[in-house]
């Protein structure tokens, strides 16, 4: 039959029991009351709730379910009722369960709006600083003190923030911008998660903020050429830590132990990096909290989008290669507050459908919560399954992007660039 992968095979409703994963077929998402078309049968109510919708049959799934069908059917001696067009199946009080998920969801939606807005008005703010401050006007670092004691604050104060991976339309910002304030997020993320003080946040945000400010002395046919550079080229390169200080020194006020991070992101606990060939014990810890947040941006954000890494890869490509070349202990704790499959990852759950993680509760790392591709569900209306609340569904693998059929991808619309933010306002539900 039509349908049907591997195991799976139609079954009659009367069979079923609580422990039975089944998926529907043939029955409208909005037609039911259950969250999504495919599920584990909790309890004999939802059985006589499919007997309502006048379903005969569903799909069991053997893989998933924790008990197996029964061999006797049982008869239930509930009526069937006549259906009329346009009407419900079932009289509404079945529905309110569904309705307060999808008011769950739709807050879930406008925490992303939120996210969305505040790191557009942040991205703002930082191109704005960083174009004023490479051209002498230190009196902008004032306001950059501000700023990124305000941006270190969402993540001291709320420590049920959420971390969204957000869609942006709009690429016309120097994607300096958008590296600078993701590696600031990501390193507020580590900071937190290793219990910095206030301080050591404000200027960690501070020097993540300004880590490439030397670049802006450097000809720009070179920063974005395509291709290898030359050794010549690369020698360029490797001199804006140093710029970076340069421009920055200017001014007293800005912190010793953020310029630190200026002049040592490019540092490898191995020795082998930039400028200084610093070993781990000279580097210090502010600044491998940032070199990691700092690698792993490098990965899932190339300048050929085509070559970037899932964050799942980029994560386990870390994990593997780079224990030597990044503080162990921090890059642990990174891999930690992440969560296995941080936003932007493709996951195929234990029901067979496919989704995008979105968010993840800074809390919570290991419930993600991801938007789910179903054709009978609009994309305007996508639903965002919290794998914190729904725990009968589980990820079982993660794929790439590119392996996604066209319709798959272009409904959940993965990212080529790969942004986070916070939303402080979220309303962890306990």
């Amino acid at each position: 039959m039509s349908g049907l992968k591997n195991s799976e095979y139609l079954i009659e409703v009367d069979r079923l029991r609580p422990g039975v994963f089944i998926r529907l077929q043939g029955v409208p998402w909005y037609r039911h009351p259950f969250l999504t078309s495919s599920f584990r049968i909790k309890n004999f109510e939802q059985i006589e709730t499919l007997r309502a919708l006048n379903v005969e049959k569903v799909i069991c799934v053997p893989n998933e379910s924790l008990a197996p069908p029964l061999d006797v059917p049982r008869k239930s001696t509930a009526k069937i009722r006549t259906v009329l067009p346009g009407e419900n199946p079932l009289p509404d009080d079945y529905y309110d369960e569904k309705k307060k998920r999808i008011d769950i969801l739709r807050e879930k939606k406008a925490s992303v709006a939120r996210a969305i807005k505040k790191y557009s008005l942040s991205l703002a703010q930082i191109e704005n600083l960083m174009r004023s401050i490479s051209r002498g006007n230190d009196h902008f670092i004032e306001d950059a003190i501000q700023f990124s004691s305000d941006l270190s604050s969402y993540f001291l104060e709320d420590s049920e923030s959420i971390m969204h991976v957000l869609n942006l339309q709009d690429d016309s910002s120097d994607s300096l911008y958008y590296h600078s304030l993701n590696v600031t997020v990501l390193s507020l993320i580590l900071g937190r998660s290793v219990g910095l003080t206030d301080t050591e946040m404000h200027n960690l945000a501070m020097g993540a903020m300004f880590h490439d400010i030397g670049k802006s002395r450097i000809e720009k046919k070179i920063l974005h050429k395509k291709g290898r550079l030359t050794k010549a080229e690369q020698k360029i390169i490797q001199k804006h830590p140093f710029y970076g200080v340069q421009i920055l020194s200017k001014n007293e006020k800005f912190p010793k132990e953020a310029m630190n991070i200026v002049y040592q992101h490019h540092e490898r606990c191995d020795g082998r990096g930039y400028p200084k060939k610093l070993q781990q014990d000279m580097i210090s810890k502010l600044s491998k909290i940032f070199c990691i947040a700092n690698f792993y941006d490098g990965l899932i954000n190339k300048h050929d989008h085509t070559k970037s890494y899932s964050p799942y890869q980029a994560l386990s490509y870390m994990f593997s290669k780079c224990s030597g070349v990044l503080d162990k202990v921090l890059l642990s704790s990174f891999i930690h507050c992440m969560g296995i499959y941080p936003p932007g990852t493709i996951v195929i759950l234990n029901n067979d459908q496919i989704g995008m993680v979105v968010s993840v509760n800074l809390a919570k790392p290991l419930a993600p919560s991801l938007v789910l591709y179903d054709p009978q569900i609009p994309k305007k209306e996508a639903l965002i399954l919290d794998l914190g609340r729904e725990t009968e569904y589980e990820i079982i693998a993660s794929i790439p992007p590119a392996k996604l059929s066209k319709e798959v991808y272009e409904y959940l619309s993965p990212r080529s660039r790969i942004t986070y933010f916070v939303d402080p306002d979220s309303v962890s539900e306990k």
